[in-house]
């Protein structure tokens, strides 16, 4: 498409009067010198050795540009961030962060501190850059965009430098870049030019990474979360996004319903500000097919631009419509659809000047993200006392709201069995700046006493409403489905029992610290495996090391698959299961996953729980399994949520080279079946357990399927242990994740049939979504169609058995209470 660009000056001189003499650009490399092309160049990428060369020899030319490493990605890649601004304020750049802490926290303040203090911090803007390493233009866009910040003498560049401070992650996920830039520069050219990578970009989630801002599973969300909460403080954060490529050209807030009522009044219409200005100066300047209001609402938590919310921070998404990769792509006007929400392709008061159709491509993407990237920068630098003060008053009421409201706060008890799961959420908080308390004497609440050591989590604090959203119920209003998710209680989600603090409470209290706050030893006791850590030591000690750290108070070096009762003590017990007195000498399984040659985000999720419990595994491709003898590698085999399709038949996809195309086919299936029947274990996730019903003819039927009125798309719901659920240890309740996924009925014999030659199949039930009060949090409809159904089934195939999990047990890493069923799925069996 054309460039707007020649029209900027003259939008630019309305907003700006001329305040300061022209001054010459500052010293600094383009992004198209040091690449040696045009920056968004067709046909094109930039791998992370060219993205984070260009960032250190701008920051090696430019005064006004800081670079530093900030941690290691995933795999090992330098994460950097860099930080933008005029020479004079990275010089007390130290100084402008304890400002930005203060302001985020002034409790204590005087009127005229605060006065003071808002007079002299500048607007901290952090723009997050290609988090999903698919959405391909971000990282050339945080280039050019980079430079422009750091050299243009124009305005709005200038004056943004002088007042504001930017900081800039030059790629939020430098693995997947180099992931995506290998696989399209293997692939330009030819007929595989515009496939869909092989495997996930990030190596345990993929696009999965845009939901881990509260769980804190991967290193680079930890990275970012700790610069925010910890050390930088920004007043509005730029989250830069890329979706498909057939409707509007580009997306900016305000976002459409339901809003979440935690979320601050004056945060919410800040962002409603500063996206309607965008999209104001972007339609000036001759942007078409901008849309707002649509698609995106502001209703969950876990995402990048949401989580900052919950913490007084103004969060802007931008979606700009996609290229294949970097080759540009022909849309015609009648090949364009209206943007979600809106009834026709027409203009309208979201939509009001629609894009006429054309090539778009790399360099289109990177000219609508700086211009919108211009109009913010424009508006924080004219008017920066307004912003950083918004942040300052959101926190003041989210105190004073907490102080006159309830509840008060949460409070987590000590004796409850999942201290490891605790001690993950708790630090997670931390990361995040919530302020935790440990009970150094007992605490006084609503009528009660809880003793000394409990955990106290206050609302009267500035991020009280992020921890308030992450442990309340939700209840999501009647209306559109949500965008993602609807409900995601933590303290449910993780198997703990929280307790609303509704009155004043008491105690001498303080500040958490996972290594004294929370015991580090705990004798085992039968039917007490529902510690993450208790897990993680007795794996540990099945590999043949040493846990005794929260196993027991010995020093004792443990025979590998027993487990003492009493500290002390060298009688035996099955630690697995509710039943003492079981010495089953449980080894190891060798475990696999059926990885197809497609971008599976729950296979992902599975590896990552195994990595995190020290689990070790192999991933079984199609062409394994279809090579058979299964038994000669692994014991058990684990079948992602995948369809039945993608597992039998493969990508089937006529671009992709033929060796990734096939699936386990007829040789895969007899291959699992074999191994099954000879004693082997299949545990089939959530979408495979089709395939798995299928395969084994089990009498088993999937009862979501032909429940017309059924809906659930993300929400917490209850689950009770099935009639059979003490063979493997189950919980009498507890939490999981349900997300699109399955419910079970096991069919009737037909007693009167006569068929000697089938195998013999027996059906354990383990565990039950609730037969009443399923919901815990979230929205579903027409829950009748799986109350008192089986969420989790046992069959016995031959020698072997057959496990079907109707839920993703390590949903987005959050399902912490169904991490220890799948482990007993994993590790047990039954006839022990």
């Amino acid at each position: 498409m054309r460039s707007m660009l020649s029209l900027i000056p003259l939008v630019l001189a309305l907003q700006f009067p001329t305040e300061f003499p022209p001054d010459p650009p500052l010293p600094g490399i383009s992004p198209a010198e040091y690449l040696g092309r045009d920056l968004g160049a067709d046909f094109t990428l930039a791998d992370w050795d060219e993205v984070s060369g260009y960032y250190r020899q701008l920051a090696e030319e430019c005064p006004s540009v800081l670079l530093e490493k900030r941690g290691t990605s995933t795999e090992g890649r330098d994460w950097l961030l860099a930080t933008i601004s005029s020479a004079s304020n990275l010089a007390r750049l130290d100084e402008l962060k304890g400002l930005a802490a203060k302001v985020a926290d002034p409790r204590g303040l005087g009127e005229a501190e605060k006065a003071q203090l808002l007079a002299d911090a500048k607007p901290f803007l952090f723009i997050s850059v290609a988090m999903h390493s698919n959405e391909c233009a971000g990282p050339q866009f945080g280039m050019g965009f980079a430079h422009m910040l750091a050299t243009s003498p124009a305005e709005p560049w200038r004056s943004a430098r002088e007042n504001c401070v930017v900081f800039i992650t030059p790629c939020l996920n430098p693995d997947g870049v180099d992931h995506v830039t290998n696989w399209y520069r293997e692939n330009v050219g030819g007929p595989y030019e515009a496939t869909d990578l092989l495997e996930l970009y990030q190596l345990y989630a993929g696009h999965d990474n845009n939901r881990d801002w509260f769980g804190l599973a991967l290193e680079e969300t930890r990275i970012v979360t700790e610069a925010l909460y910890s050390e930088i403080f920004p007043h509005v954060y730029w989250d830069v996004h890329q979706q498909g490529s057939t409707a509007e050209r580009f997306f900016v807030p305000p976002y459409r319903d339901p809003l979440n009522p935690n979320l601050d009044p004056g945060v919410i219409t800040a962002i409603d500000a500063l996206g309607s200005r965008a999209l104001y100066d972007m339609t000036r300047a001759g942007y078409q097919g901008i849309s707002t209001g649509v698609t995106y609402d502001m209703w969950w938590n876990g995402g990048n631009r949401n989580v900052p919310v919950r913490h007084n921070i103004i969060g802007i998404l931008t979606e700009a419509a996609s290229a294949n990769f970097g080759s540009p792509v022909w849309r015609p006007a009648n090949g364009l659809r209206a943007p979600r929400g809106l009834d026709g392709y027409q203009p309208s008061n979201r939509f009001p000047d629609p894009w006429a159709g054309g090539w778009w491509g790399i360099a289109d993407i990177i000219d609508y993200e700086i211009a919108f990237g211009r109009s913010l920068v424009g508006s924080l630098a004219r008017e920066p006392e307004v912003w950083v003060r918004n942040v300052m008053e959101a926190a003041e009421r989210t105190i004073a709201e907490a102080e006159a409201e309830s509840p008060k706060g949460y409070l987590l008890p000590l004796d409850q069995p999942n201290l490891g799961s605790m001690e993950r959420l708790l630090e997670g908080l931390q990361l995040g700046g919530v302020d935790v308390l440990a009970a150094t004497s007992e605490v006084q609440a609503d009528g009660r006493t809880w003793p000394a050591g409990s955990i106290v989590i206050p609302l009267a604090q500035p991020y009280g409403v992020h921890v308030r959203d992450l442990f309340e119920a939700q209840e999501y209003p009647e209306g559109d489905p949500p965008y993602d998710v609807a409900g995601w209680t933590l303290p449910y989600l993780f198997g703990l029992e929280r307790v609303e603090l509704h009155g004043e409470y008491s105690g001498e209290f303080t500040a958490f610290d996972a290594a004294t706050s929370l015991p580090r030893s705990r004798p085992l006791a039968a039917g007490n495996a529902s510690n993450r850590h208790q897990w993680q030591a007795a794996i540990k000690v099945l590999q043949g090391g040493q846990g005794e750290t929260w196993l027991n108070t010995t020093e004792q070096t443990l025979p590998t698959g027993r487990f003492p009762v009493n500290p002390g003590t060298t009688s035996a017990i099955d630690f697995f299961t509710r039943t003492p007195g079981r010495d089953v000498g449980l080894e190891l399984p060798r475990i696999g996953i059926v990885a197809p040659w497609v971008e599976v985000k729950n296979e992902g999720w599975l590896r990552w729980f195994l990595d995190s419990y020290g689990l070790e595994f192999q991933r079984l491709r199609p062409e394994t399994v279809r090579a058979g003898r299964l038994a000669d590698i692994v014991d058990v085999i684990v079948l992602p949520s995948v369809s039945s399709g993608q597992i039998d038949g493969g990508r089937g996809d006529l671009r992709t080279p033929s060796k990734y195309t096939g699936g386990l086919g007829d040789d895969g299936a007899l291959a699992l079946h074999e191994f099954v029947a000879a004693g082997g274990k299949l545990i089939a996730i959530e979408g495979s357990t089709e395939y798995a019903i299928e395969l084994f003819e089990l009498p088993v039927e999937e009862v979501t399927r032909d429940a017309d009125d059924f809906s659930c798309p993300g929400s917490v719901l209850r689950v009770v242990s099935g009639e059979n659920g003490e063979r493997y240890g189950v919980p009498d309740s507890g939490s999981v994740m349900f997300s699109r996924s399955r419910a079970f009925e096991v069919a009737e014999s037909d007693d009167d049939s006569d068929d000697s030659d089938s195998e013999s199949t027996e059906i354990l039930d383990l565990l039950h979504y609730a037969p009443t009060r399923i919901l815990r949090s979230g929205w579903i409809r027409g829950e009748e169609a799986i109350e008192g159904k089986s969420a989790w089934l046992r069959a016995t195939v031959g020698e072997g058995e057959v496990h079907l999990f109707g839920f993703q047990p390590a949903y987005r890493g959050w399902s912490e209470e169904a991490f220890l069923l799948f482990l007993r799925a994993l590790l047990l069996n039954s006839n022990s």
